[in-house]
């Protein structure tokens, strides 16, 4: 429904134009008549009407004036001007100051319902945009913890590598980091404190403490739960400061964030990273305040650990790469090889990138191995089995002598471990089985191999070998062969085709081998299998021939 106020001084005209609005137009109400300009405007302010029929000369104001001030105080409001032939000049005016139309006196009740029509149309339309827009504000101030969690997340996983990107998204969530810091607080022995909790009452808690550190730190510092019971304080600056400065503010919010949550009745250990002056590196402060957290384990509880505290992480430049573990862990899970194994690589790219030790590499890639494999249990590996395959590969790491032997063993570990999850999927190995008979089918004219089919479907071409017998009852070599007989034997019906073209479409490029290959398989040369259909072509036409009449001589 929309409002409609008349400001005419002529009252017959307000009368035959209420008379024609409320007749033809059901969805306009006239809520008001005025005969003068001051108290268009007056009215105008209180009721706030959708649209205004406005005549332009009236006593004391002149609707000229009245329209530019309501204009000016309700910009939403339409005005559809009314005028005579002998004050057109005024209608050009009345458009200037934004009246949307003008009608020409006196009124064709057409003309008139036509304008009406026109302006509930672009009146709906705007109605409608700000409908959407205000759902749009709502659903996105419900949505914007999650995309603050997600823009961390990235940002602290080193998803962020473009610092368009990374401003664009800071400044959408106002935040301020230029440069910045992390802490990492995690809740001290949550899980057997909360142990006869139920989930319900862990999560309050978790809330709890997330909301209390919120409160301490102040609106100006970010803070987002995490995994597990992590919860990020992301430190940011605007333009770069000095990095003692930040240090003292850093660890002055951590006291206070450990000293203010007590009174909740549990204790944190809050880890501290490294300043860093470009916020696409701040990822690396998360993982050194991850890695400062974790040394609770020989130090205790409630504590402040900064990574330059701990010497012997300080000391050396390696910085354990969790997030591209998290990565390979997924993909692990979901059966993806091509994918885990690049992920891999990229893992082990970041340990040797280090130049640590090689004890000190071969002690990540086995504590990695172990996590491997239980991600391939969680695939749906056999557990007892990959138990045994643990125990031979760690045989083996102990032996390598190099990095490349340690990126071999742990590459050919992970196709073992992939290679048994797979084999625990029936019907994955089915539908993979079948897709790489489609290749075969698509491509038997091509020089394709076993190999090259096990690529496509992600399979090592051991393991590809053996699944496909299983699934199939032959080798790839015999499907492959049968495909492309099956295909020269089509071929040979036609008689213009040569024994060399035939070989050529079905596979074959030397003419020679495939005659063997044919005679092998079907038990005749491809020529004498052509003979053979024409002989038993020139059969089946005469058994087809209508049997002759006898004779009345005959009979």
């Amino acid at each position: 429904m929309y409002t409609l106020m008349i400001a005419d001084d002529e009252q017959l005209e307000r009368q035959a134009l209420r008379f024609i609005i409320e007749k033809n137009c059901p969805d306009i109400q006239v809520i008001l008549e005025t005969g003068d300009g001051k108290s268009a405007i007056m009215v105008a302010a209180a009721e706030k009407p959708d649209i205004v029929l406005m005549d332009i000369r009236m006593p004391e104001m002149s609707g000229l004036e009245a329209a530019r001030t309501i204009r000016s105080e309700l910009p939403d409001t339409t005005i559809v001007m009314l005028t005579a032939f002998d004050e057109f000049s005024y209608a050009k005016e009345a458009l200037s100051i934004g009246a949307v139309e003008y009608l020409l006196k006196p009124l064709r009740p057409k003309d008139l319902l036509e304008t009406l029509h026109a302006v509930t149309e672009k009146i709906g339309q705007r109605k409608r945009k700000e409908q959407q827009e205000a759902e749009l504000r709502k659903n996105l101030d419900e949505a914007m913890p999650f995309i603050k969690n997600s823009f961390i997340h990235d940002l602290v996983s080193g998803k962020v590598t473009d610092l368009a990107n990374f401003r664009e998204r800071a400044a959408f969530l106002g935040i301020t980091a230029d440069s910045g810091a992390i802490l990492v607080a995690n809740i001290d022995n949550f899980r057997q404190i909360t142990c006869s909790a139920s989930e319900l009452e862990r999560q309050v808690v978790k809330q709890r403490v997330y909301q209390q550190v919120c409160k301490i730190v102040g609106k100006e510092i970010l803070v987002i739960p995490f995994g597990g019971d992590e919860i990020i304080i992301l430190m940011g600056y605007e333009g770069e400061v000095k990095p003692e400065q930040v240090e003292h503010q850093v660890r002055e919010t951590a006291q206070k964030i450990r000293d203010g949550i007590t009174e909740l009745g549990v204790s944190l250990t809050i880890g501290i990273g490294r300043y860093y002056s470009d916020p696409l590196q701040i990822h690396k402060s998360y993982l050194e305040a991850v890695s400062a957290e974790q040394q609770k384990f020989y130090m205790g509880d409630n504590q402040i650990i900064h990574i330059d505290d701990l010497p012997h992480l300080s000391a050396v430049s390696f910085r354990y790469p969790f997030n591209y573990e998290r990565s390979l862990l997924d993909k692990v899970r979901c059966g993806e090889r091509q994918q885990a194994k690049e992920a891999l690589r990229q893992l082990l790219h970041e340990i040797f990138s280090a130049k640590a030790s090689i004890e000190t590499v071969k002690a990540c890639v086995l504590e990695l191995l172990i996590v491997l494999s239980r991600a391939a249990v969680e695939g749906g590996a056999n557990l007892e089995q990959l138990t045994l395959l643990n125990f031979n590969c760690i045989n083996h790491l102990m032996g390598c002598a190099d990095r490349e032997e340690v990126r071999r063993w742990i590459l050919d570990a992970l196709d073992q471990f992939m290679d048994n999850m797979l084999e625990h999927r029936t019907s994955m190995n089915v539908r993979l089985i079948n897709k790489a008979c489609a290749y075969i089918v698509e491509n038997f004219h091509k020089s394709i191999s076993l190999d090259e089919v096990a690529q496509t479907v992600h399979l090592s071409p051991y393991y590809f070998s053996r699944i496909f017998k299983a699934e199939k009852g032959c080798n790839f070599v015999d499907f492959l062969t049968k495909v492309r007989i099956d295909k020269a034997k089509k071929l040979l019906q036609n008689p213009e085709q040569t024994v060399v073209r035939v070989a050529s479409e079905a596979g074959y490029q030397d003419a020679s081998y495939f005659c063997r290959v044919f005679r092998q398989e079907v038990g005749v040369t491809p020529n004498q299998y052509r003979t053979q259909l024409k002989n038993s072509n020139k059969a089946s036409k005469v058994d087809n021939l209508p049997q002759q009449q006898p004779s009345k001589i005959q009979q």
